[in-house]
This record gives C-alpha cells, structure tokens and sequence, in this order.
C-alpha cells in the first residue's frame, strides 16, 4: 500500500487558446476540469499505474464534491478531510501556437489547527501499513512548517518528500528516504544559485549530508539528477509530445513510489518515475496514465552514474 498525503488540494480548469494575448479578450478552443492538486495528482498517477494506494487530504466548500466526484469516477481511493474553508481553483492556459503553459496558482486556503491535528491522527492511522508514503505539496496558511517533519518522525516505512523552502529544511532533520525539489526550489532552499553542474551536485550532496538518503532533482526537459552520499547519477529523459506538462513532478514521484514498493534499486524506480512523467506530459488532463506508454519511455531513459 502507497499513502499519498498533503494539504493543498485543488480543482483545476485548464483551458487551450490559440493565442494567448494579454490584455486583450481571448476564446478558448477548449475548457477541461479536473482534481488535481500535487497530493490528488499523485493519487490518480498511482492508481492508474495499478499500485495500491490511499490519498489523503482536507477539501472544503462546493469544490470538495467535485473533487470527491472526479476521483470517484476514476476510482481512485481516497479520504478527504472535511475542512472550513472552499478549496482552491487554479487555471492553466495552454498556448496552442507556441506551446507556453501559463499557471493562475490561487494558494491554499487556510486550516485552523483542528483540521491540521485532524489531518495528522488520520495521517498515523493510515499509514501505520503502509510500505511507502508521498508526502507532497505547499503547506497552507495556519499550518507549522515543521508538520512534515512531525509526521515523517512517526512513519515506519520509506517516505518521498516532495516540499521546499523551510518544510524542507526542517523534515531534513527526520532523514527522509527521498526528496525532490525541483533546481529552482533547490537554490531557494539553499538560499544561492547553482549555475553549473558542478554547483548542483554539491548543493544536492548538502541535502544528502543533511539527512535525506536521495535527492532527485528535476530540471524539465533537461537532464534529471540524483544522489546519494556516495553515489551520483545523471539521468536522459525520453522524448515526448508536450501536450500540458503540469502533473509531470507528480508522476515523477508517483512512479518512483512504485518502485520502492516493488523492492526496486532506487535508480531504477527513478527510470519508472521518469517514465510516467513522460506520458503525463503527452495528456491533456494530470495523472492519467498508460502503464503501457509509462513502460515504453521507461526503457528510453537513459541513465549515467557519475559518482
């Protein structure tokens, strides 16, 4: 069993235009909604990947039916808290003539701390079994930066981290199986820039130093990177259509959870990550895979180790 967990939800509309003009009225060529989110993104990539999982998250208002609704039909396993406040709406505006995304990210909205201890109790129920555990997304308003740490100290099994900035920085001190920032979040973590390759994998073996076993960076279409404390790889993505890249960070994690479930070498659950965010990048909606398109871009990565 795979637990997904995180606190900000979403219900995301995604919209193709022509060609996006600010400033001015623009006609959509098509208008799509769905669950997302990074903890619910997760949660679909995992089931479509046929791996047994449960996703976990608080939802609020009229958007937390809609939600519910979506992953429903997907059948997707999940659990939503309740909580006071209407979850978030984002927009993604695909430009279909220079194929730029462009992301309208409302924050989460706020939890009082009931609904995060709510959240917490629930979270050690469930994966008290569990053999994996994705802890994944920005903390809303009126939660502790530490809440990853705390529920990372009380899990028994391998825990993938996908957080930033200071929730980062403080779960480094449970040493987290895996974590990945992408390059960026990795510089506002480290707080400089990390201009070339070399820079990088320093900066990534101070995670390692720091508590977490791997560190995966993601850089998009460019190379992926990953470490240990004695080991450093440098992974080739496939080649894909770019249909809508949001979700891909979300695969990536999703599919390197199976991995380790299935007792794989930790390189090649990160081939398998890298495989579902490659067909995400070709769906239109987040984290509606094909295991069969995930295996095909899975045997296309190619992976260097350098240390």
């Amino acid at each position: 069993m795979i637990i997904a967990a995180g606190l900000s939800p979403a219900w995301q509309q995604i919209l193709e235009v022509h060609s996006l003009q600010t400033g001015e009225v623009n006609r959509c060529q098509s208008a799509k909604w769905c669950a997302s989110g990074k903890v619910v993104n997760v949660g679909i990539a995992l089931q479509h990947l046929g791996s047994a999982s449960e996703t976990l998250f608080p939802a609020g208002g009229y958007v937390k039916s809609l939600i519910a609704s979506d992953l429903k039909q997907l059948n997707v396993p999940f659990h939503d808290l309740p909580q006071q406040n209407s979850t978030r709406i984002c927009t993604t505006i695909l430009d279909l003539s220079t194929h730029q995304t462009t992301e309208l990210v409302e924050n989460a909205t706020s939890l009082s701390k009931e609904e995060v201890d709510t959240f917490s109790t629930e979270y050690m129920r469930r994966t008290s079994s569990a053999k994996v555990v994705v802890l994944t997304g920005s903390l809303p308003a009126g939660t502790p930066a530490t809440i990853y740490q705390d529920l990372i100290a009380k899990t028994n099994c391998p825990v993938i981290l996908d957080a930033r900035g200071a929730e980062l920085e403080a779960a480094l001190k449970q040493a987290p199986f895996l974590v990945k920032p992408n390059h960026e979040e990795l510089e506002r973590t480290l707080s400089r820039s990390l201009s070339n390759t070399e820079e990088l994998i320093k900066g990534m073996q101070e995670l390692n130093q720091r508590g977490a076993t791997w560190v995966v960076i993601s850089q998009g279409k460019a190379a992926l990177w990953a470490s240990s404390a004695d080991q450093v790889f440098r992974f080739t993505p496939p080649l894909a259509e770019v249909v809508n890249p949001i979700g891909c960070g979300d695969c990536l994690a999703a599919g390197i959870a199976c991995g380790i479930e299935k007792g794989w070498a930790v390189p090649e659950a990160i081939r398998w990550g890298m495989g579902a965010a490659a067909d995400n990048l070709t769906q239109l909606l987040p984290g509606r895979l094909s295991v069969t398109n995930v295996q095909s871009f899975f045997e296309q990565v190619k992976m260097e180790q350098i240390v």
